[in-house]
């Protein structure tokens, strides 16, 4: 337990730290990333209990829930079926990589297809290494997407509105 303290120490100061310098995605990815470099540097790496990572993915799941409101209710018969175009796109590049990386021999099926899979960092890593994957190979794959899309999807959308306002 003195580990896993220790590694929230870490992640909550890099993650205010990130979060005071205007970092994109700033508490998120700087605590991911203090977190990942406190367990790197550690002979044994901190774990989170699985009661404690179900509690902290309920009150992240009531964050989310609380953003919603009633004024999201029309957009929804525009905004569904592109989340779901969205995701079965994502899903048959997701596949079309995993195919690549198998063919090629960097990959074991299930690791490629879990790791290239777009989901939760815990949750694909769990299923994968139920299902024979190894998963914190998983794990890592998507901790490094998360963590790119955090730091480079604010960039290209302010630098997309800029020029659609012409700039």
């Amino acid at each position: 337990m003195n580990g896993l303290i220790a590694a929230a120490v870490w992640g909550g100061l890099g993650g205010w730290l990130a979060w005071r310098v205007h970092l994109p995605g700033g508490a998120v990815v700087g605590a991911m990333l203090a977190t990942a470099l406190f367990n790197f540097t550690q002979p044994v790496r901190a774990v989170m209990p699985v009661g404690l990572e179900v509690l902290v993915q309920i009150a992240v799941g009531v964050m989310i829930g609380l953003s919603a409101d009633r004024s999201l209710l029309p957009m929804l018969r525009t905004v569904l079926p592109l989340a779901l175009m969205g995701a079965l796109g994502f899903l048959v590049f997701g596949f079309s990589l995993a195919a690549l990386a198998v063919r090629m021999g960097w990959l074991d099926a299930a690791t490629a297809l879990f790791g290239f899979t777009p989901g939760g960092i815990s949750v694909m890593s769990l299923v994968a290494a139920e299902e024979g994957g190894q998963g914190a190979v998983v794990a890592t794959m998507h901790f490094v997407r998360v963590v790119t899309i955090l730091l480079a999807a604010p960039l290209i959308v302010r630098l997309w509105l800029h020029l659609r306002a012409g700039g």
